[in-house]
């Protein structure tokens, strides 16, 4: 190592100490050891280059240096992990800038500290040690994914392929600078951060603040598998289509017997529109309270939400169903355009009213009811039990229901139409049986299991069960 190395040396680590000030891609011991191993290497190009005056053996503090790297990021290749870093950062504000504008061209002025922060990074790349020689640039790729569920390798909007090509380029490229653009569309088209590739969310709270938790795997559906219902399920895809063309959309309620396919549809959608920028977030009960900051999350940004309130079902003294009609409809902060409310259940109203309805009087109102009921306090000539605000109460719990403005029922398939579902997920895990003995081992099947209702999660529970390396 010469004058030119030690010069080197001294503007990578200089690069380092700026760019990690701001744009931070390591934890603290990583960039400790990262720090400590320029140094050793500056030191040791100083003191080869006979400029200390002093004789010195260096290969001790390169050792330890070295070994400091090595406990922290393991025997992977350096190589690979500060481009993928980049690729799944979201804290330069040129990332975010990408990540959550609608398609507007980025700042100049960031555009060109990308450029100048990718060179910085750079030049500490060129000095890391790589613990895994063996991996190749055509071999790096981000970390895996769920395979798609219709057997094509990869889910479509997984950004590992896009990455993959980024991956490579970066470690042979001479200046990283030029891969700003190319950087830019990875990140519109997949995002950036946690949620970089993801199409799903949860709706989880920490500490009383509200966060979109991602969902690594999304069960995705193929919309085109569920049988039946097309004429109810194209009501919902068109309210869906509206919400993604930027009309309005309204909240639905997909109700029906279990089994009928009322979530599959919801992720139907989100598999069929996520190109065209939808996005689904679940809201599990206990995360109704942080509604109000869902807005908050999903308001400007460019994509689509369908929030899903799956199996819904409210106690008349359950504390959430207020809190879950206002944050539906009726507070004074409106709703975002980009956001929906899909909900599923069992029930075609929401609430249990205890057999009340409104086309008559409550049971304690009714001529039969028992005397007991019908008694007549002779002090206020009212009858004992009755309650003057029956209606009313009644009213209040379904006011939830109003705020699903379309109800769409989803009936189980019939005999014939789950027999074509049978066959059709047994010839997509590769069974070849003849048909007909297929559907004679499945009839056996489900009556010795006490399926009563057949529907298309029977089936996939069949084919898996009989078939455990199916699917």
């Amino acid at each position: 190592m010469g004058r030119g190395t030690d010069l080197s040396l001294a503007a990578a680590r200089r690069a380092f100490h700026v760019v990690s000030s701001y744009w931070p891609l390591f934890s603290t011991p990583e960039q400790t050891a990262i720090d400590g191993w320029l140094a050793s290497l500056q030191q040791a190009s100083l003191e080869q280059a006979g400029l200390e005056g002093i004789e010195s053996d260096t290969s001790p503090r390169l050792e330890i240096s070295r070994g400091q790297l090595l406990c922290c990021f393991g025997t992977g290749s350096l190589a690979r992990l500060l481009p993928e870093r980049i690729l799944r950062s979201d804290t330069h504000p040129f990332l975010r800038q990408a990540s959550d504008s609608s398609g507007a061209p980025i700042s100049p002025i960031l555009r060109q500290q990308m450029i100048a922060d990718l060179r910085r990074w750079q030049q500490v790349f060129s000095h890391l040690p790589d613990f895994d020689e063996a991996v190749q640039p055509s071999e790096l790729s981000l970390e895996s994914v769920a395979p798609d569920p219709f057997g094509r390798g990869r889910n479509p909007w997984s950004a590992e392929a896009a990455g993959r090509q980024l991956l490579t380029d970066f470690p042979i490229s001479e200046d990283w600078g030029a891969l700003v653009d190319p950087l830019e569309a990875f990140v519109r088209a997949h995002g950036a951060g946690p949620s970089q590739g993801c199409v799903a969310f949860r709706l989880e709270g920490s500490g009383g603040q509200a966060l979109l938790q991602p969902i690594e795997e999304f069960a995705a559906f193929d919309l085109d598998w569920l049988e039946g219902n097309e004429k109810r399920i194209s009501v919902l895809e068109r309210n869906t289509r509206y919400l993604l063309d930027g009309y309005h959309a309204h909240n639905c309620l997909v109700w029906g017997p279990r089994g009928c396919g009322k979530s599959s549809v919801i992720r139907g959608l989100i598999t069929r529109y996520w190109e065209g920028g939808l996005r689904g977030v679940e809201v599990p009960h206990r995360s109704y309270q942080y509604l109000p900051q869902l807005f908050d999350l999903v308001r400007g940004r460019r994509e689509r939400f369908i929030a899903v309130l799956d199996n819904i079902a409210m106690e008349r003294t359950d504390p959430y169903t207020r809190m879950l009609s206002v944050a539906l409809d009726g507070g004074l902060e409106s709703a975002p355009a980009n956001l929906v409310f899909y909900a599923t259940s069992n029930f075609k109203d929401l609430v249990d009213r205890g057999g009340e309805r409104p086309q008559g009087p409550p049971a304690m109102q009714a001529d039969a009811a028992p005397g007991e009921i019908r008694h007549t306090d002779s002090q206020s000539k009212v009858r004992r039990g009755f309650d003057p605000q029956g209606f009313q109460r009644l009213d209040e719990r379904r006011a939830l229901d109003d705020r699903f403005a379309l109800k769409i029922f989803l009936d189980l398939p019939t005999k014939s139409e789950y027999d074509r579902i049978v066959v059709a997920y047994a010839r997509r895990a590769g069974l070849d049986l003849p048909e007909a003995e297929l559907l004679d081992r499945f009839q056996k099947w489900r009556m010795r299991h006490n399926h009563d209702l057949v529907g298309g999660r029977t089936a996939r529970d069949f084919v898996l069960s009989c078939y455990p390396d199916a699917g």
